[in-house]
């Protein structure tokens, strides 16, 4: 799961090591940077230069005559049909361009990746599909600021919308942007979509509820008679999302399923059977709650116990290597991410992506460039119908999978979620 209310980070799923030198970031944002902005067409609008047919922005209906007003207004229509517009926070209001600091590019260093993987994933899905618009905005993290790009004629003339990334630009946008029948993606934030309600929202990143109920399928799946599922109530806000609702979609899948709760580690060891299997579920990511949960669980299975360990997403960014006996506990965690390094069609990514911008990518590159090749497929696919078939497209990608369902209240909420084991030293 990826959260966007921190700054970059090294995130679940990315296993490579960002290891790039300080000289290498800063010329490689340097040049992003001018590239985008050199060509800005009118205030806080940015220009891709690389999008596969022609310069973006440019409008062919003024070099039709005015007694061909049929074909103009023909080729408008099919132009809107492709256009996307792309907000996010690069915050170059900030960015003093002959003095660019570490510190600069630390802060557009979300936006500038996943805008080059997007940009890269528009590209290959739109080599034999013809010219697609892509309209890259500056939201510059500022509420006021979107508010006035929702107005924008850019944003109005867009059949899509992907962006702004952070909740509180999220909602102030939603509100402004009146026209509900283009999409307005959410790319990156974690939030739960009861948080906008906004019926034309695409929600990439599943929330946690949908974690929860893929850990929840996962245990009934496995679950026999006899069994139990211990809940080991945590006292962090991270195990309350997590584990709000697992009783009653547990026995949704199955009535017959038992199911204990319990709050210290006495009452965790006494509720353990000593034949059956305990499916221990915990979505703590506080450290010291982990800790004493995982050492306790340790020495029962060394006396013979057998456990199932269920646990959060973030898990994935813990060392469980101290634990001798964690492996036996068969840990399991949901994931957005299903990347493997070691795929032709990542390394090919990674690949171009170092050729083109001169660093490595990160999980915001490989999220934009998936991104960037589902939308742009779908709009060559069905033109501005595709919102009705966002239903029935999924999608399986090198770093997420796409599988949305539709609530009238609060709009598309991507299901496709993953289910990791621990094996080797990690959570594969």
């Amino acid at each position: 799961m990826i959260s966007v209310q921190n700054h970059q980070q090294p995130l679940s799923g990315n296993k490579q090591k960002q290891n790039y030198s300080r000289n290498t970031i800063l010329a490689a944002a340097v040049t992003i940077l001018l590239s985008v902005s050199s060509c800005t067409p009118k205030v806080g609008v940015l220009r891709s230069p690389d999008v596969y047919g022609g310069a973006v922005g440019s409008d062919k209906g003024k070099e039709e005559k005015k007694d061909d007003k049929k074909a103009e207004d023909a080729k408008k229509a099919d132009k809107a049909g492709n256009s996307i517009a792309l907000l996010l926070p690069f915050q170059l209001n900030q960015v003093a361009v002959n003095s660019l600091n570490e510190e600069d590019v630390k802060r557009s260093a979300l936006a500038l990746d996943f805008y080059q993987g997007f940009q890269l994933g528009m590209n290959e899905a739109s080599k034999k599909a013809g010219e697609f618009s892509l309209k890259v905005m500056d939201s510059q993290d500022n509420e006021m600021r979107n508010v006035t790009l929702a107005a924008s004629k850019d944003v109005e003339e867009a059949s899509l919308i992907v962006g702004p990334i952070y909740p509180k630009e999220i909602r102030s946008f939603g509100k402004s942007h009146t026209n509900k029948n283009v999409l307005q993606v959410n790319p990156l934030a974690a939030a739960m979509p009861t948080e906008f309600n906004q019926s034309n929202l695409v929600s990439i990143t599943p929330p946690i509820r949908i974690h929860m109920r893929a850990i929840a399928t996962d245990i009934a799946a496995k679950y026999k008679a006899g069994d139990v599922v211990v809940v080991f109530d945590a006292r962090d806000n991270d195990h309350r999302q997590f584990i709000s609702g697992i009783d009653e979609e547990l026995k949704k899948i199955n009535p017959a399923i038992r199911i204990a709760h319990v709050a210290s580690i006495s009452q965790l060891g006494e509720s353990l059977p000593d034949l059956e299997t305990s499916f221990v579920v915990c979505g703590t990511t506080e450290k010291n709650q982990l800790r004493s949960l995982v050492t306790a669980l340790d020495a029962k299975v060394r006396d013979g116990f057998a456990i199932k360990l269920y646990g959060h997403p973030l898990w994935d960014r813990f060392d469980f290597s101290p634990y001798s006996n964690f492996y036996r506990m068969d840990p399991t965690i949901s994931a957005e991410s299903h990347l493997k390094v070691w795929s032709s069609e990542v390394q090919n990514f990674q690949r171009n992506y170092k050729t083109q911008f001169k660093v490595d990518p990160s999980d915001y590159a490989y999220k934009g460039y998936d991104a960037g090749r589902y939308f742009t497929t779908i709009l060559n696919k069905y033109g501005t119908a595709y919102a009705d078939k966002l239903q029935n497209e999924t999608y399986n990608g090198i770093f997420s999978n796409y599988q949305f369902r539709y609530n009238p209240q609060w709009g598309y909420v991507n299901e496709g979620v993953s289910i990791k084991t621990y094996r080797n030293g990690s959570f594969q």
